[in-house]
């Protein structure tokens, strides 16, 4: 097969394998540490599967994936071109090492739109035996089909064994697993001061970024992993400022925490339960405060209340879903709800009929004892 161009229609089966093969690159060394050349990859190869080639231009470019404004100059400002000569290299060094890779993906000199290099198809066993087998042993092999085909559908008249229900954990995370991209996961971190002499006076602190998360935030980002990893789907960890808009837009993501994640603020303010001022959620369906009085000034506090929300029409356009605590203690919780099956059992059992398919809330309460909180339990439920 020659390769396919944005010009071409690309089928749904080739677009799967293509996004795959993205996938594994991204995953890749040279482009695990670079924010972004996975951010212009992504973009680049996602538009030309869409067809979108309007969106494919330099200045267009610029301004969605590297946050340019809409009137900069290209010929002042040439982050896209130096970008994709990154890109280009980084994808040479890729399949220096990936002969057998079943697609390339290439951004051709003076262009910005990907092409998919397909390698030969190699003939299965079965193809390369066909022409030995001789006229006697093929109807020897149609008459053991036929038998066993009769004596399936005969078995199957007697006995009717129905196939066991998915689990409401499988049912939740369903589109996550189908989906052919890796599921971004991401945990914001939480700024520390310090004095610039490593005293303990307050003069002059420093504000140390982008290297210390919380406990509860750590905890669920290894709770849900873990259960990806059980289930055989990628996932890649982003951390403080290592994410964009363009990487949500990309694929399905987890957002972990709330008054420390402003992209969770950002992405879900216009849901039914959202984080109001803190330490609160509102209920904006009635205006109802859910708040911790007793909580204390170093962030301890006897219960604490989260959301996950689960929104397959979100602000992306993409599937997002939000595991998030007034404090890191109910981020832990969400953490725990949405990786335990017999908590997510518990939401199954009073939601609607279609409720994989809907998008959610779950507003979650947890009691906390020596710094741990308890198991979540559902405050109220919304689906629509």
């Amino acid at each position: 097969m020659g390769p396919h161009t944005s010009s071409e229609v690309v089928s749904h089966d080739d677009a799967v394998r293509i996004r795959e093969a993205l996938a594994e690159v991204l995953l890749g060394a040279p482009f695990r540490t670079t924010r972004q050349c996975q951010s212009f990859l992504k973009y680049i190869v996602e538009h030309t599967l869409a067809g979108e080639s309007d969106l494919l231009r330099e200045r267009v470019i610029g301004t969605e994936v590297f946050g340019r404004s809409p009137d900069y100059e290209p010929a002042d400002d040439p982050v896209v071109r130096v970008r994709a000569a990154e890109v280009r290299k980084r994808l040479a060094q890729y399949y220096q090492n990936r002969a057998d890779s079943p697609v390339q993906i290439d951004i051709p000199l003076g262009s910005y739109r990907a092409v998919f290099q397909w390698k030969a198809g190699q003939l299965t066993p079965t193809e390369t035996q066909e022409p030995a087998l001789g006229k006697s042993r093929w109807r020897w092999v149609l008459l053991a089909v036929l038998v066993t085909a009769a004596s399936a559908i005969v078995v199957r008249g007697l006995r009717t064994v129905p196939s066991p229900a998915p689990s409401a954990i499988d049912q939740f995370w369903a589109p996550v697993f189908s989906s052919p991209k890796p599921i971004l996961v991401y945990n914001a971190t939480t700024p520390v001061f310090r004095s610039p002499d490593l005293t303990d006076s307050p003069r002059g602190l420093v504000p140390v970024r982008n290297q210390y998360m919380t406990i509860g935030d750590a905890y669920a980002s290894i709770a849900l992993t873990s259960l990806f990893t059980r289930k055989g789907k990628l996932y890649q960890l982003r951390y403080g400022t290592d994410l964009s808009f363009g990487d949500l837009r990309y694929q399905p993501s987890i957002l972990i925490g709330a008054f420390g994640n402003a992209w969770t603020l950002r992405t879900t303010n216009d849901l039914r339960f959202v984080f109001d001022k803190h330490p609160t959620i509102r209920d904006r369906s009635d205006n109802r405060l859910y708040t911790l009085p007793n909580m204390t000034p170093d962030g301890r506090t006897p219960e604490d209340y989260a959301i996950v929300s689960r929104v397959f029409d979100s602000k992306t356009g993409e599937l997002l879903i939000a595991a998030a605590g007034i404090t890191q203690y109910g981020s832990r919780a969400a953490g725990e709800f949405l990786s335990d099956p017999h908590l997510m059992a518990g939401l199954a059992a009073s939601a609607p009929s279609d409720w994989p398919k809907k998008n959610l809330q779950v507003l979650l309460r947890t009691q906390i004892v020596d710094e741990t909180p308890g198991p979540p339990s559902i405050v109220t439920t919304y689906f629509w």
